[in-house]
């Protein structure tokens, strides 16, 4: 009997770790950084190339978009007030990007954009889901394989 309560136990730990939590405003508001695994990313890309071809462009083009994204930084600063400060870091330049972020009712962060009419980058965030998923926001799109996610910085 105590064995099956032991076995019960650690398999509710097991099932436990790694699930979506719902997040607060005080999980969310700070500054987190965009990490994206390219390189991980682009190999589930080859391998779901519809033709031989596709997947060679895919393989070969990997290690030149990994090298172009080893110089670009992109922050998330969430202020309490639900704007956010989107900011890229690229080959020395900055550039900075407002938007506004929310908790939907399902209990996970939606980022949405600001739309303006000047030629700055736009992050297409919109109308993703970010879950809180052991301490990093992964997207709804990337929960399972986890290359794309938000890491806090402070």
């Amino acid at each position: 009997m105590k064995k099956t309560i032991l076995i019960l136990a650690v398999a509710l730990c097991f099932s436990v770790v790694g699930q979506a939590q719902k997040v607060t405003k005080k999980d969310i508001v700070g500054t987190w950084k965009l990490v994206i695994d390219i390189e991980e990313e682009m190999e589930e890309e080859a391998e779901d190339a519809d033709t031989m071809l596709e997947e060679v462009f895919i393989k070969a083009i990997s290690g030149f978009v990994g090298g172009i994204m080893e110089d670009v930084e992109i922050y998330f600063d969430f202020q309490s007030d639900n704007d956010v400060k989107i900011t890229v870091n690229a080959y020395g330049e900055t550039e900075t990007e407002r938007g506004s972020w929310y908790i939907n009712r399902r209990g996970y962060l939606v980022i949405e954009d600001i739309e303006d009419d000047d030629d700055s980058f736009h992050i297409s965030a919109d109308d993703d889901e970010w879950k809180l998923v052991d301490g990093i926001l992964v997207s709804d799109e990337h929960e399972r394989d986890r290359n794309v996610y938000m890491a806090r910085v402070n």
